[in-house]
């Protein structure tokens, strides 16, 4: 029992974390919003058609871009998991950065391509409907998305067996019983958690409704934003958040297993090159689906920069939003600088990376066994966690312990830091998973206790995969929009308030310039992150 207790050491601290500022916040919120109001509070919560409203779109926002993603990133997924074709590390790289930008950017870039205003929009009409209410905000949500679905099943796709195919190929097997007996499955299970973590993302969508729709497109989480900060009935959002999180529960739990399948699915043992067979036409669908996604992806983000490379302020010459952003005027807007913004955001996604790779690390020590397989069901909590309900959470009972607002930078470090850990989690088990026990156990062997072992033997064999947690985690956190637009006041403005604040304020030259930047940093991030191999992707 010792043995045991001193095994489980190195998890207190993460765990520990979890609970701190994510579980005890958001059970003793919604607990307190469930007392202030008796059963009364929470009948008349339940019943207020705006909350059913808000249910109802985060229902089906959430629906209607989980199949879209699918249907669009399943094809993807097939064509980078499956063949071995120049480019692929590119197409890769193209269809991730979405991933990595603020949502409020890739709102912008949809609203260059097919707003109101856009360009292609006045050359063909009949598409503007793609750009606005939900059409827009379930587009958004695929752009955002898109990455997630492809990667995983490409996971799934790669981690079918060759041998055993090219056994059945010799029994007569045809392409497609092949697919169904093979490769098909593992490349559905990733798929589907690609689906159910879109599903996630996007009943939890705030500011694409936001800037897209307005109130009547409210999710969930906009409606408790605005229950708390513009019609001050805390109560009310706190009983709202409670059904936030049972009504993500579900398909959390789902996407955990299914991703558990895939990483335990047996990996592919021959890695011969696997050209794509273009005379094959059941492959044709699968490659045009591939080329119009990642056109549209790339397409999006060349409007973007080519915005920020034009953009003007009113009246003035293409350009001059760049200098008008970095001066007197705009610090006046906004209340912060322009580079007071740009280094609250590096320092905030610094610190905060740098604090989810070190719980990531911690946890990864503890990846083995029963219990130890529902301790990482506990780590992924913060996924049913949404970014407004952790920040307010947060806000409730940490920012009086604090001592006010010169303090709320604590709260965003944690925020951010919290919102990273399932996705560095993730990075880190499935190159941990790849090792085995054998490096660990041989390490014990000469004497070094189970933790040691695991730090000296095995954290140096996956070294690119920490460089890419850690990046990773960089740039979500350089990225975060929505738990920090909850906390932040304008000493602790980051590049998407920034951002934000132009856009809300009719200045779509400076929102463009700012947006631009915002593309450029997360490019640079995400280039480094290649450097560091495709293993930790997932």
């Amino acid at each position: 029992m010792t043995s045991r207790l001193r095994s489980f050491a190195p998890l207190a601290p993460v765990v520990g974390f979890v609970a701190l500022f994510a579980v005890v916040p958001t059970a003793l919120l919604v607990a307190l919003g469930v007392a202030s109001g008796g059963a009364t509070g929470v009948a008349d919560a339940l019943s207020d058609p705006l909350n059913e409203r808000a249910l109802e779109n985060s229902l089906v926002q959430g629906a209607l871009s989980a199949f879209a993603a699918v249907a669009v990133g399943y094809p993807v997924g097939v064509l980078l998991g499956r063949f071995d074709w120049r480019g692929r590390g590119l197409v890769r790289a193209v269809l991730t950065v979405p991933f990595l930008l603020p949502t409020i950017v890739v709102v912008l870039g949809v609203q260059d391509l097919v707003g109101p205003d856009a360009p292609l929009v006045r050359w063909s009409p009949s598409l503007g409907w793609l750009g606005v209410g939900v059409p827009g905000i379930v587009l958004v949500n695929v752009l955002f998305n898109l990455p997630l679905v492809a990667l995983l099943t490409a996971v799934g796709a790669e981690s079918a067996s060759r041998p055993l195919e090219e056994s059945l190929a010799t029994l007569g097997a045809t392409p497609a019983q092949r697919f169904r007996w093979v490769w098909g499955p593992p490349s559905w299970v990733g798929a589907a958690a690609g689906g159910l973590l879109t599903f996630l993302f996007s009943a939890l969508a705030f500011a694409a409704p936001l800037l897209l729709c307005g109130p009547r497109c409210y999710t969930l989480e906009g409606r408790i934003w605005s229950l708390v900060q513009r019609l001050l009935a805390p109560g009310e959002a706190a009983v709202l958040a409670g059904v936030m999180v049972a009504l993500l529960l579900l398909p959390a739990v789902g996407y955990f297993l299914l991703v558990s399948r895939l990483r335990s699915a047996p990996a592919a043992l021959d890695r011969r090159a696997r050209r794509i067979p273009w005379r094959s036409p059941a492959l044709w669908p699968v490659v045009a689906v591939s080329v119009l996604a990642v056109a549209g992806v790339t397409a999006v983000l060349a409007s973007i920069l080519a915005r920020a490379a034009a953009a003007s302020t009113p009246g003035g010459p293409p350009g001059s939003a760049w200098s008008y952003l970095f001066g007197p005027s705009a610090t006046a807007s906004a209340g912060i600088a322009t580079g007071g913004a740009i280094a609250n955001s590096l320092v905030f996604a610094g610190v905060a990376s740098g604090l989810a790779l070190l719980l990531g690390i911690l946890a990864g020590f503890g990846r083995d066994g029963r219990a130890r397989r529902a301790l990482r069901v506990y780590l992924f909590v913060p996924l049913l966690v949404s970014p407004v309900v952790l920040a307010f959470g947060l806000a409730t009972f940490w920012r009086p312990a604090l001592g006010g607002a010169a303090d709320v930078w604590v709260l965003i470090l944690l925020g951010q830091a919290t919102l990273a850990l399932p996705f560095t989690l993730q990075s880190l088990d499935v190159a941990l998973a790849s090792l085995g026990r054998h490096h660990r156990e041989s390490a014990q062997s000469l004497g070094a206790s189970p933790f040691l072992a695991y730090l000296e033997a095995e954290l140096p064999r996956v070294r690119p995969a920490l460089v890419t947690a850690a990046l990773f985690a960089f740039a979500l956190g350089l990225g975060e929009f929505t738990a920090t637009y909850f906390l932040a006041t304008p000493s602790f403005t980051t590049v998407p308030l920034e951002l934000y604040h132009f856009a809300a304020a009719r200045a779509p030259g400076v929102a463009n310039a700012l947006a631009g930047l915002l593309v450029l940093l997360s490019l640079a991030a995400f280039l480094v992150i290649q450097r560091g191999g495709n293993r930790a992707l997932l």
